[in-house]
């Protein structure tokens, strides 16, 4: 593809400038400690403030080892840059991963696909999020495009939404209440009909973590699961993983490991953050369908939701079956099976586990999806449930018998469940299990979707109302 270093070189900086980048090859830098030969330093505004890249260039036979990330690291620190990129078209030994972990280098596999995603922000304008009141309801801040956001987390005091209808990620300043970065998903064909013109749509995001500076998700719809580095804006990865990017996803504590939860095969595949191999661990014997997992915080066990396929006791009812699988990441071997369905009349529930919390007392809370159990809580030492949280449907749940606990935070003394049939945020204390306080979100299908807590704030993604719901801790 490439002639020559030279050539490769050139269609790296050739791509800065199209984004309106400020862009030097072949630079001579000085730092602190001295001039340093670059081979493209790109400069740009990112939110008015003066941004700078130093990007190296390796047009090699052979992967780029470890100590060429750690020189570009002594440049990037020794001239005040911002961040730092190795383009390589033969990738990276496994040393030069482990040494760009949780820094400011990011490692480029092909320039072609860089070039294809990355996005600068260059001279990105703010959007502000717009503010909707409404009589009885917590006002929304509605997103802009017909903006559907679903998921949501947290990382570095930003907020980030994977929104459906758009097709993208949102990065937003949750204290100013504006958009700072959208990233757009992948593209696709779509046919309304025979008679009707092709729509170029773009994937729904679907559950989403952090890791190793990266957001990982599942791309809904497609056989991907996507990697994403935050700083340039860019689709670095795009993972085959067998099933398509439909399930749940979640994160080693110290990010070196994401763990993808299929929905539509029976497994879950342990992913390498840094160099992006995985490894496939089958569901328990019987066990199909996932929503949901996470990673312990503090143990080496992962817990996963599962639909279908549990037994109690020993026995299978028919219908559902669903249950929470507790793998043990030392011994690679499951060590529990806890039953979550409810048998009636001798047949089982079809309930799903929708999420999972740990809290810092050492409590394992999983909340349902189509079950009158409401949400469980579970021993994390002996892996025993020790109560049941149930809610009763309100006056704005007129249709279901459960209420949908489809997302769980934690708060000083409180377990915080988002009902999302009863269209309620619903305040527990933890240690009685009773309800204290109850906030209705409002009117609209399908209900809230996704809650976090961003220091004294909750936050709601609220796709039917395409915005946020922000609800102040303080008063509670």
């Amino acid at each position: 593809m490439y002639k020559n270093w030279k050539e490769y070189q050139e269609a790296t900086a050739s791509f800065f400038r199209k984004q309106g980048c400020s862009v030097k090859e072949e630079a001579k830098i000085t730092g602190a400690r001295g001039k340093h030969a670059i081979d493209v330093y790109v400069s740009f505004s990112n939110h008015g403030i003066e941004t700078n890249w130093v990007i190296e260039c390796k047009l090699w036979r052979n992967r780029v080892p470890k100590e060429k990330v750690l020189a570009l690291k002594a440049i990037v620190e020794d001239v005040g840059a911002d961040r730092g990129i190795i383009i390589s078209e033969k990738g990276f030994q496994r040393g030069a991963y482990d040494a760009a972990r949780k820094s400011n280098i990011t490692l480029v596999t092909s320039l072609k696909e860089f070039e294809r995603t990355a996005k600068p922000n260059v001279n990105f304008a703010e959007i502000p999020l717009n503010l909707v009141k409404a009589n009885n309801e917590p006002p929304i801040y509605e997103l802009p495009n017909k903006s559907q956001p679903h998921s949501i987390l947290q990382y570095d005091e930003k907020i980030f939404t994977g929104n459906w209808e758009s097709g993208n990620i949102t990065i937003i300043d949750p204290d100013k209440k504006i958009i700072e970065s959208i990233i757009d998903l992948d593209s696709y064909e779509f046919f309304p009909s025979d008679t009707e013109a092709r729509e170029i749509r773009q994937y729904p995001p679907g559950s989403m973590t952090i890791a190793d500076g990266k957001i990982f998700l599942g791309q809904v719809f497609s056989d991907f699961v996507l990697a994403i580095d935050i700083a340039t804006k860019s689709i670095v990865k795009r993972l085959a993983i067998p099933g398509g990017g439909e399930g749940s996803i979640t994160s080693s504590p110290d990010g070196k490991y994401v763990y993808f939860a299929s929905n539509k095969e029976n497994s879950f595949f342990i992913i390498d953050s840094a160099t992006y191999k995985y490894e496939r661990i089958a569901y328990p014997r019987g066990g199909r369908g996932s929503l949901s997992i996470l990673a312990h915080p503090t143990r080496p066990y992962l817990l996963i939701g599962i639909q279908r396929g549990g037994k109690l006791n020993g026995v299978s009812y028919f219908g559902g079956n669903s249950f929470l699988a507790v793998y043990n990441l030392i011994n690679k071997a499951y060590t529990k099976n806890i039953y979550l369905a409810e048998i009636i009349n001798g047949e089982s529930d079809n309930s799903v586990p929708a999420c999972i919390l740990c809290d810092e007392d050492h409590h394992i809370y999983v909340g349902m999806f189509q079950s009158r159990k409401g949400v469980y809580k579970i021993d994390e030492e002996s892996l025993e449930i020790i109560k049941n949280i149930e809610f009763k449907p309100n006056q704005y749940n007129k249709h279901f018998s459960s209420v949908d606990a489809l997302s769980l935070a934690s708060h000083k003394n409180f377990l915080i469940s988002l009902n999302r049939n009863n269209r309620e945020l619903a305040f527990v204390d933890k240690l009685s299990g009773t309800i204290s306080k109850s906030i209705y979100l409002g009117e609209a299908p399908n209900g809230p979707e996704n809650v976090i807590v961003h220091k004294n704030e909750c936050i709601i993604s609220y796709p039917e109302k395409r915005g946020l719901v922000f609800i102040n801790l303080e008063e509670m």
